[in-house]
């Protein structure tokens, strides 16, 4: 060939060169990320799609308590109409000794008022009543009419009272700080999840250590085999001991792989990650790392603590408070009904339209009138039904904030000893390991020697390997314990210095 066509072809291979020298790999691995706890908590309170349902809930139980005060806005009404009649008469006092028989009316009215319910019942309306009319017959065509009225009706037995008629506000209200409750009870569980996680992925990602360190082991013991066996000093047989220690290892790796992606899945999930270009494109760190200090506990502090910060305590007390509240209203309901009702106002007629108004001030014409109506239901069933019910829901309430009690103390009880019981792991794998290690280092020398077949040393190595895990998983589950312990005595988002309000 040509020197032509050697040169080019150098030429090639150095900007082939470069060009993998320079250009990153469009399928390089991207660069793992670094996580702490507080950050996956203040990723998981942006986007987690529960988290955000909770802040809806709020939201919709928000607008039932507008919906409730709006009971109490006053409103303002006009009315306008045009009204026009004709009809045949025969009556001798509308008609007279005249030959009409035809009577015609035509109106003009304009009402203009104010209605205002009253916060102990009742309701106050104000109105003016304008009118004008021209009809067959009439005096004076047109004639103008106003009255200025104030009508005042209030009830004074059922339906009577300020905590009576508010009793649905205040119920409303009440039901907003529930669903803050359950907002704050839902968050705690997430956290509690998280935390969970992270720790579960330190653990998944420090076994995944543990076991490539033993499947290096495994392989060195493998060499080591293949070599005396090419000398004569041990049997072929050695040699396949070894490669089945290989062969288990490889495949403890490989769940180990598993199990750091099927965390790092379930920790993305509560954070509300669904952006391919973020934590789920890369691995996850944890940059924490879990506390291994023993924390005294006093179950009687923290049982008391449990029972005053508890979510669920909480949103019963309030319950409670609204069952009150429907008793009350319920009662109130059977009573008979007793409404005062009564009117005043000026009123005014002339053939212009400003007499009436003049008439209206010279408070020469008016009009009022007082009166009480009693309405007694028969048997009443319905009322003393709902009465009987809402006496029925209180006395199940009771029955709930004694098993919710109950059931916070044994939360209280088991988490306590849950951290107690994980801190005395912690000590005993931590003997465990230690003396794991001392036989693994024994049986080396014995091994070195001829004095210990490769089958026992791998069962020493399998030993170490299972006891670093213990150790670690024994850590691991102290922390998760910490964390319930905190969930469940009510504490968790002050530990991690949440605000719910933020």
């Amino acid at each position: 060939m040509s020197i032509f066509f050697y040169r080019h072809m150098a030429a090639y291979h150095l900007l082939f060169y470069l060009f993998v020298l320079f250009v990153p790999s469009v399928n390089a691995e991207p660069a793992p990320a670094l996580l702490s706890i507080s950050q996956a908590i203040e990723i998981a309170l942006k986007n987690n799609p529960d988290i955000r349902i909770e802040k809806e809930n709020i939201q919709i139980q928000k607008a039932t308590e507008q919906m409730a005060a709006a009971r109490f806005d006053s409103s303002l009404r006009l009315n306008t109409a045009i009204k026009k009649r004709i009809r045949r008469s025969t009556s001798l006092l509308e008609t007279g000794f005249t030959t009409l028989n035809d009577i015609q009316q035509e109106d003009i009215d304009w009402d203009l008022g104010w209605t205002k319910p009253v916060p102990w019942g009742g309701q106050y309306d104000l109105a003016l009543n304008y009118r004008r009319t021209d009809a067959t017959l009439q005096k004076t065509n047109p004639t103008y009419f106003a009255d200025l009225s104030l009508v005042v009706t209030q009830p004074l037995l059922k339906g009577f009272g300020k905590k009576i008629v508010q009793g649905p506000l205040t119920i409303a209200a009440t039901e907003t700080a529930i669903s803050h409750q359950t907002f704050r009870a839902r968050v705690m569980e997430i956290i509690q999840k998280i935390v969970s996680h992270y720790w579960d992925l330190t653990f998944q990602r420090e076994n995944l250590r543990v076991q490539q360190a033993s499947l290096t082991l495994a392989k060195q013991l493998l060499e080591r085999n293949q070599a005396k066996v090419a000398l004569g000093l041990l049997a072929p047989i050695e040699i396949t001991v070894a490669e089945v220690g290989v062969a288990s290892r490889e495949e403890a790796v490989i769940i180990a792989k598993k199990g750091i992606q099927d965390v790092e899945d379930q920790l993305r999930l509560l954070m509300g990650q669904h952006d391919p270009n973020g934590l789920f494109a890369v691995e996850i760190l944890p940059s924490d790392r879990p506390i291994e200090q023993e924390t005294h506990l006093n179950q009687d502090d923290l049982l008391a603590l449990a029972l005053a910060e508890r979510p669920e305590r909480k949103s019963l007390a309030l319950k409670m408070q609204n069952i009150d509240r429907s008793v009350q209203v319920a009662e109130n309901q059977t009573r008979p009904s007793l409404d005062l009702i009564g009117a005043l106002g000026p009123s005014g007629t002339g053939q212009h339209a400003s007499d009436p108004f003049d008439q209206l001030f010279s408070g020469d014409f008016y009009r009022w009138e007082a009166g009480v109506v009693l309405t007694y239901p028969l048997g009443n069933r319905a009322a003393m039904a709902a009465l009987q019910k809402e006496r029925a829901i209180k006395n199940r309430a009771k029955n709930e904030e004694e098993k919710i009690v109950q059931w916070i103390g044994l939360e209280v009880r088991e988490g306590t000893r849950r951290v107690q019981t994980d801190f005395q792991r912690i000590l005993a794998t931590r003997r465990a390991l230690d003396l794991a290690k001392k036989q693994h280092i024994t049986g080396e020398e014995r091994f070195r020697l001829g004095l210990l077949a490769s089958h026992d040393l791998i069962a020493f190595q399998n030993e170490v390997t299972q006891a670093e895990g213990n150790a670690l998983r024994a850590i691991t589950d102290y922390n998760k314990s910490l964390v319930n312990l905190y969930w469940v005595t009510g504490i968790l988002l002050a530990q991690y210095k949440i605000d719910i309000a933020q």
